[in-house]
């Protein structure tokens, strides 16, 4: 299967289709494979998504690549390719953030993870809850590499964003002690002046996070 016929058949469920209803006939689509991983990459960059596809249709497509409950294709992230390629499909995430996260989540955070904004608002919330990277399956390059994606958001402006990445930094920080050091550094020069954002950083610094 080509990339545009794969791009259809992750991106292209009906709207009000859950994620977890989605059935592949087809069962190269969601196998773990170096292809299946390539076809993400290209997706987290493809501007043609956002033309073609609604925001709830990405999310669902998104719920479909990063969520284990929904296919095996986040799997690509620890299994497919060697330790270099995996090194390189984490760090092309921090597109995630700039053109999917920070485009799309707009909802004023006023509660932290109480309110989602539709499956792109869950994704990024939940992202690092229900995708399989994580320091104990992970090599030290591929767990340095997740790091600097959640850093890497931690610059952005948008607080959506933001709170995705203090909460996957929360939850490493228990087995990781480089992922405090950047919520640390980032609360010196905070990218917010939300309150509820500063509040949820000072606990995600103490790894006992929701």
């Amino acid at each position: 299967m080509n990339y545009e016929g794969w791009r259809e058949l992750i991106f292209g469920q009906a709207e009000d289709l859950a994620p977890t209803d989605v059935e592949f006939s087809d069962g190269s689509v969601d196998a773990v494979t170096t292809t299946n991983f390539d076809y993400i990459d290209q997706a987290l960059a493809d501007p043609e998504i956002h033309q073609r596809y609604s925001p709830e249709q990405i999310g669902i497509g998104l719920q479909l690549i990063y969520s284990n409950c929904c296919s095996n294709l986040c799997f690509c992230y620890v299994q497919a390719g060697d330790d270099d390629r995996r090194v390189q499909g984490i760090r092309q995430m921090k597109l995630l953030y700039r053109n999917y996260f920070d485009r799309y989540c707009t909802q004023p955070v006023n509660s932290v993870g109480n309110d989602f904004e539709g499956w792109l608002g869950y994704n990024c919330y939940m992202l690092w809850d229900f995708f399989v990277l994580y320091p104990g399956n992970a090599s030290p390059a591929m767990t340095a590499a997740g790091l600097e994606v959640m850093a890497d958001a931690l610059t952005r402006t948008n607080d959506n964003s933001l709170v995705s990445a203090l909460h996957g930094l929360g939850h490493w920080s228990l087995e990781v002690p480089e992922a405090t050091t950047i919520i640390m550094q980032w609360q010196r020069r905070p990218t917010t002046t939300n309150p509820e954002v500063l509040q949820y950083a000072a606990q995600a610094a103490t790894g006992c996070i929701q």
